[in-house]
C-alpha cells in the first residue's frame, strides 16, 4: 500500500471510529429516557431570594439567589428536608430530579438546591462579571444560611445539608460557622484540604487511565507547547486535559475511555482535530467552551447568565480563595503547566498575583474537631480527589463515613443503592435515632 493508500486508510479508519463513538455517546448521554417531574409523582417549583451582596455590610446591593424545590406529591410540610449546598455551576431542575432519583426517589423527603452565588443565574446585576469580588466562601454560607432560616418556618422538619466535591468542603465549614442550622451533613467526595497546587491528583488520573493511555495522552500534552498564555495551542492542551479529567474522573464517561485509547495512537494534530469535531457534534462544543472559559480575559453580565462561563468564575476563585490547580508529580506528565505558568494565567486575567498562593490555604479538615453534629462522608476509591478528601477515623461516633472502592468522584449520586444507603444514614441521625 502507497503512502497516499495508508492516508486514505487511516482516515477511513478515523470515520469508523468517530461514528462508533457517535453511537455510544448518543446511546449513553442522549438516547437514555429521562424522567420528568410527573414520572417521579413529585412538583418542583423554581424561586428567588434576595440576597445582598456583602452581609456585613447594611444596605448592601442585592442579587437573586436561585432555590430549586422538588416536593414529592404526598410529603407533608414537615417532611424531612435535602437541602444542597450549590457549588461551583448552575443548579438546575433536571439536576435536581437526577439528584432526587439517586437517592432512591423517596416519597416522604423535600429536596431542595440553592445556588451558590456567582453562578448559574445566581449573580449580581453588575453589567462587568470580570472580577466578582462578591463571590467568596464567607458570604456563600451567609446565604445558605438565609435561605434556611427563612424556609423552616414553611417546612418545620429536620434538616440535612448536602454538598458535593467544592460543596462537600462548603458544607463542612457550613456546619462549623452554623451549627444549629441542621441536624446532619452529608460531604460526597469532600476536598477538605485546598493546598494552591496539587499533584495528588494525578496520581489517581495515572492509575484510572493505565499507564500506557496516560503516557500517550502525556505525550500529546508534550506536544501541545504553547508561544503565548491562551493562544491556540494552549487552548487544545487545556481542551485535552479537561477531557482527561473528565474520563478520569467521572462514572458516566468511562464508555468514552476506550475510543480515547483509540484516538490516542494518532498524532497529535489528528487526535485533537477528531476529539474537537466529536465534541462539537456530540456535547454542542462543551469541552472547548470550558478550554476557552479557564483562559477568558473578560467576563460580562450576559456572558454569565448563558452558564458558558461557569470555569471563568471558578478560576477566579481558585486565583483568590480554593487554589487546587492541577500539576503533574512527573515533569513529563499530563498536566504541564508549571506553577509560574499557574501564577502568570491569574495576574494576566484578573490584575493581581494570585492572593491564594501566598495565604493560608482553607482548612475545613481543621474546622472537624470543633464540629458536634453528625457528619456522613462518602468517599470512592477510583476519585482522584480522594486524596485532599476525608480518611477513615475509627472511634469518632459522629462520624459516619461510607467508602466505595470502585467508586468515582461523589459515587452517590451514580449509584441508587449507594444513595439510598447515604440518606436512610443522614435520615436516621436528622431523627436522632442512631
Amino acid at each position: 500500500m502507497g503512502s497516499k493508500g495508508r492516508r486514505k486508510f487511516k482516515w477511513l479508519l478515523i470515520l469508523i471510529i468517530v461514528v462508533v463513538a457517535g453511537l455510544v455517546v448518543y446511546s449513553t448521554f442522549f438516547k437514555k429516557e429521562k424522567k420528568t417531574a410527573a414520572d417521579l409523582n413529585v412538583s418542583v417549583s423554581i424561586r428567588t431570594m434576595a440576597q445582598p451582596l456583602d452581609h456585613s455590610v447594611p444596605d448592601s446591593p442585592e442579587f437573586m439567589e436561585e432555590i430549586t424545590i422538588l416536593r414529592p406529591n404526598n410529603a407533608p410540610d414537615d417532611s424531612p428536608v435535602f437541602f444542597i449546598l450549590g457549588n461551583e455551576g448552575d443548579y438546575t431542575e433536571e439536576k435536581l430530579l437526577e439528584l432526587y432519583q439517586a437517592y432512591g426517589s423517596p416519597g416522604q423527603v423535600i429536596f431542595i438546591q440553592a445556588e451558590h452565588r456567582g453562578y448559574g443565574q445566581s449573580i449580581s446585576s453588575d453589567k462587568d462579571q470580570s472580577t466578582p469580588r462578591y463571590l467568596t466562601i464567607d458570604q456563600a454560607l451567609a446565604d445558605y444560611h438565609k435561605v434556611i432560616t427563612s424556609m423552616k418556618a414553611e417546612f418545620p422538619g429536620p434538616w440535612m445539608a448536602a454538598g458535593y466535591s467544592y460543596g462537600g468542603g462548603l458544607v463542612v465549614n457550613f456546619a462549623h460557622s452554623y451549627p444549629n442550622d441542621v441536624k446532619v451533613i452529608l460531604a460526597s467526595s469532600a476536598v477538605i484540604d485546598w493546598p494552591f497546587y496539587m499533584a495528588e491528583y494525578d496520581r489517581q488520573v495515572k492509575i484510572n487511565l493505565g499507564d500506557d493511555l496516560y503516557n500517550r495522552l502525556a505525550g500529546h500534552c508534550a506536544n501541545l507547547k504553547p508561544k503565548e498564555l491562551f493562544d491556540q495551542t494552549w487552548l487544545e492542551r487545556e481542551f485535552l486535559t479537561n477531557l482527561v479529567i473528565g474520563i478520569s474522573q467521572y462514572k458516566k464517561y468511562q464508555s468514552l475511555k476506550p475510543i480515547v485509547s483509540i484516538l490516542s495512537y494518532l498524532p497529535t494534530s489528528s487526535c485533537i482535530t477528531v476529539l474537537r469535531w466529536m465534541d462539537s457534534l456530540f456535547a454542542k462544543g462543551a469541552g472547548w467552551h470550558t478550554a476557552q472559559a479557564f483562559g477568558k480575559h473578560g467576563l460580562t453580565h450576559d456572558e454569565a447568565m448563558t452558564g458558558q462561563f461557569n470555569w471563568y468564575t471558578w478560576k477566579y476563585q481558585q486565583c483568590n480563595q480554593t487554589g487546587t490547580n492541577w500539576i503533574s508529580e512527573n515533569p513529563n506528565g499530563i498536566f504541564r503547566r508549571s506553577k509560574a505558568d499557574i501564577s502568570e494565567e491569574c495576574r494576566s486575567m484578573f490584575g493581581q498575583d494570585p492572593p491564594a498562593a501566598t495565604k493560608p490555604p482553607w482548612s475545613p479538615r481543621a474546622m472537624l474537631k470543633d464540629i458536634s453534629i453528625p457528619i456522613v462522608f462518602v468517599v470512592g476509591g477510583k476519585d482522584p480527589w480522594k486524596f485532599l478528601c476525608l480518611e477513615q477515623q475509627p472511634n469518632t461516633p459522629t462520624l459516619s463515613y461510607l467508602y466505595d472502592p470502585d467508586g468515582f468522584h461523589c459515587p452517590d449520586r451514580d449509584d441508587p443503592i449507594l444513595g439510598t444507603k447515604v440518606l436512610a444514614e443522614m435520615l436516621k441521625k436528622a431523627r436522632g435515632t442512631q
